[in-house]
Formats: structure tokens, C-alpha cells, sequence
């Protein structure tokens, strides 16, 4: 029986979803403010202006993750593509899973090398949410990492 593919940073793509729907709530702040001012009651256009902001910076910070995510995806695609990665295959031992409330990492071993990893929130790369329980004590594992990120899992 050999390794299938449970994990592989090129096929499962950017994480755009998250920068999404901050930069539609931040729009959607941005258009309320707007109609808030637009309204002639002198007593709410300060509100407004306060919903603007906000929105504002929500729209920023959305832009700056997608950005953010966007360089990791394709530093971590560009690697997988130039075989710019070392491999650690074995048995997994030492799994430590996330904790139910989450707040932890979770980590494991596999042929002498560590690795540990967080929830994974909008992150590209493996981590607790891509897991899914196919990482644990004894399964028969493939990892292709390139410094602390997992670019590809591959399990028997």
C-alpha cells in the first residue's frame, strides 16, 4: 500500500475567503457611514464619519492578509515546484493534537525532525484545520517541508 495525497499547498490554493468577507464587512461599514453622513441630521454625521474609519480599516487590514497570504502561497508553490524542500518520512510519534478550546499548537515527530503548527486561521499552509485526524501517533507519513511550513503530507 503506498502514500496518497492528503495535503499539498498547491492543490488546495490560496486562502482567500477570510480577506473576503473582512473586505466586505469593512465595504459594507464604508457605504453605511457614507449614507450616516449623507443624511443632513447633524447629530449622526459624527457617527458616520466613526462607521467610515472603521470600515477603512477593515478594507486595509483585509487587503494587507490577502497580501499576506497571496507571498506565502506562492513561496510555498514556487518551492514545491522547484523541489526546493526536504522530506521527513516515518512513522508520526509524539503527537500532541490541539486542545479542544484550541489556543495551542500541535505538533509531532516523524523521522528525527519536529513539527509544530498552529489552528491555522486564513493560513495557507498545513496546520491544525487541514489535519482532520489523518496526523497521529503511528500512521505511516511523508512530509515535505521547507523551514517551519508543511508544504505537502502524504499518509499510508
Amino acid at each position: 500500500m503506498g502514500y496518497h495525497v492528503a495535503f499539498d499547498v498547491a492543490q488546495n490554493g490560496l486562502q482567500w475567503m477570510v480577506p473576503f468577507v473582512a473586505s466586505m464587512c469593512g465595504g459594507l461599514f464604508l457605504l453605511l457611514g457614507w449614507a450616516i453622513r449623507r443624511s443632513g441630521d447633524r447629530e449622526v454625521v459624527f457617527k458616520g464619519f466613526w462607521f467610515q474609519l472603521f470600515g477603512g480599516i477593515g478594507v486595509l487590514f483585509a487587503l494587507i492578509f490577502l497580501v499576506s497570504d497571496w507571498s506565502v502561497y506562492r513561496s510555498a508553490s514556487k518551492a514545491l515546484s522547484d523541489h526546493d524542500y526536504s522530506v521527513a518520512e516515518g512513522v508520526v510519534s509524539e503527537f500532541k493534537p490541539m486542545p479542544p478550546g484550541g489556543h495551542a499548537n500541535e505538533s509531532f515527530r516523524i523521522g528525527g525532525v519536529s513539527f509544530s503548527y498552529g489552528s491555522g486561521f486564513g493560513s495557507t499552509v498545513f496546520n491544525s484545520a487541514w489535519n482532520n485526524g489523518m496526523i497521529h501517533d503511528g500512521v505511516a507519513a511523508r512530509i515535505y517541508y521547507r523551514g517551519p511550513d508543511i508544504l505537502r503530507v502524504e499518509v499510508k
